[in-house]
């Protein structure tokens, strides 16, 4: 290094240049032409490739244990339907809306968490709207009715049930589980 006082490239990384005195480097820099102070002293080094590297495992592990630990568990309650029977009690228009009972019925042998999946279309088998009715609980054994009103201004309509799976995970609606019927 030259021993004459001059802007050089900051020996730090820090910043693009630092003023030389002659005899040390000083606590004047710059950036892009402009002038500041940032006194010489312990400052966290900049990260070497191992480092970033190391940092990315360590987060790509943990994203798969809270995929194994959370997500999974999850997705799993969904697919994993308990035993049940369903049906349409009630599928009428009332003017402004349809309104849908429907009543399902735990045929495992413990309490259990459903999502019911159901296709209201009018009388030309058009699809009107899809919409999904959750029920928690259920006792073994137990049926239990579950009703919603949905609007739709039509004279004659038709509901259908499209599946019924476990709990929505994280209240996502993925709709029917594959072989949900």
């Amino acid at each position: 290094m030259s021993s004459r006082p001059d802007w050089y490239t900051d020996p730090t990384g820090r910043h693009d240049l630092r003023y030389f005195n002659g005899t040390s480097w000083t606590g004047d820099v710059s950036d892009s032409g402009r002038r500041s102070v940032d006194p010489l002293g312990p400052h966290p080094r900049r990260r070497g490739t191992r480092s970033v590297v190391a940092t990315l495992l360590a987060l790509a592990g943990f994203g798969t244990l809270v995929i194994a630990v959370v997500v999974v568990p999850r997705a799993a309650a969904y697919l994993d339907v308990s035993p049940h029977t369903v049906e349409i009690v009630d599928c009428a228009p009332t003017g402004s809306e349809v309104a849908l009972t429907v009543a399902l019925t735990n045929a495992g042998e413990s309490s259990a968490d459903y999502t019911i999946h159901v296709r209201i279309l009018d009388d030309n088998g058009a699809v009107i709207r899809d919409t999904t009715l959750e029920i928690d609980a259920v006792a073994a054994g137990s049926t239990i009715e579950t009703s919603d009103r949905l609007p739709a201004r039509f004279e004659t309509v038709v509901c259908e049930i499209r599946g019924v799976s476990g709990p929505l995970p994280f209240g996502i609606d993925l709709g029917p589980a594959p072989s949900s019927g």
